[in-house]
């Protein structure tokens, strides 16, 4: 089995079962609905780490891959909605992770003392970082001083930003989530369901950089100098990622994501090679032909780019792979058209 296969079968599931789902949806029948979306969220889940689930207005089908915060998932449903067929793709507006607002976010409520809550019945206190293009939130809700167990509140903060605002946003511009038990005068604050409004207007009069995906937000960093030598990945100067806890687990030698990937029948890898240049140039050598690299593994749809370093040594380009054999054969052909003197290896991390 690979991802690939995997993402077959969840449409063809998908597909079996499409029409009672849209017969549900405009009858309105939410307890046969939930019946058989069961089944392809308990697929979803198994496969790719993310729940499923779908929508409806007057306008438009809708469905949404919930994968949360979970790097590996997010880029497992993104590789699905892009994998669905035409016909699917033409009647549904597909989203691969949490998006803003959605009609699961405008029907979510909390229960706080046998009182029930909406998204409209709470407030956000804001702080902007200009400096660092973030913001740092607390949630606020007059029944908050009810709650003894702090730890309860900040989850249930944590969920209720991100149904307001989607995943997307969440990660490219939060920088803390937390709650308060009374309003500060001293902070901007606005209802939550305007949050993400609001910092839609933030970021284009702060002039921020934007994201379509969670999964294009990568992180640049150094690694300590005590693990740097002249051996393969241990001669890592700069590092960029959109999974950092990939490389913080790879550095200490931890295998937890790459477990959980492999479990879903993936597989995280890398492309090294020898620095020809030893200079400045072997940075713009690596980042051409992970470009090269990325859009035709994309085309054919076996693997994506997700990082990579730069080495005293060596030069490096980070994979998920999503089938193994045909990137592998793929990358066999590649080579041929590369330069004589520039060897590519994959390894699996």
């Amino acid at each position: 089995m690979t991802v690939t296969s995997n993402v077959r079968s969840f449409w063809q599931h998908f597909k079996k079962v499409e029409d009672p789902i849209i017969q549900s949806l405009q009858a309105k029948e939410y307890p046969q609905l939930r019946h058989i979306i069961e089944e392809l969220d308990d697929e979803a889940m198994e496969k790719f780490g993310a729940h499923f689930f779908v929508e409806d207005s007057s306008e438009y089908l809708e469905l949404v891959f919930d994968p949360g915060p979970n790097k590996t998932s997010q880029y497992l449903t993104r590789y699905c909605v892009e994998q669905a067929p035409q016909d699917i793709r033409s009647k549904w507006i597909c989203n691969d992770v949490l998006p803003p607002m959605s009609q699961k976010a405008i029907e979510a409520q909390v229960k706080i003392k046998d009182q029930e809550y909406y998204l409209n019945d709470f407030f956000v206190f804001y702080t902007i970082d200009p400096k660092n293009k973030m913001i740092a939130c607390d949630v606020y809700n007059p029944s908050y001083s009810l709650i003894d167990n702090t730890e309860r509140k900040k989850e249930m903060s944590m969920y209720l930003v991100e149904l307001a605002i989607g995943q997307n946003i969440y990660e490219a511009y939060l920088s803390k989530v937390d709650f308060i038990d009374a309003p500060v005068d001293q902070r901007d604050f606005c209802n939550l369901i305007d949050f993400y409004e609001k910092i839609d207007q933030i970021v284009k009069k702060e002039n921020w950089p934007t994201y379509e995906h969670p999964t294009d937000i990568y992180s640049v960093y150094q690694p300590i100098k005590e693990i740097a030598d002249d051996s393969l990945r241990k001669d890592m100067k700069y590092i960029f990622t959109t999974h950092p806890l990939l490389i913080e687990e790879s550095i200490s030698q931890q295998h937890d994501v790459v477990a959980d990937l492999k479990a879903k029948d993936g597989e995280f890898g890398y492309i090294y090679y020898l620095n020809p240049f030893l200079s400045k140039e072997d940075a713009l050598l690596r980042q051409n032909l992970s470009k090269q690299l990325d859009e035709q593994m994309t085309k054919i749809g076996v693997a994506k780019v997700i990082g990579g370093a730069i080495g005293k040594s060596y030069a490096y380009i980070d994979w998920i792979v999503y089938d193994t054999k045909a990137f592998k054969k793929a990358l066999q052909d590649l080579q041929g058209k590369l330069s004589e003197n520039l060897t590519l290896h994959y390894q699996s991390f």
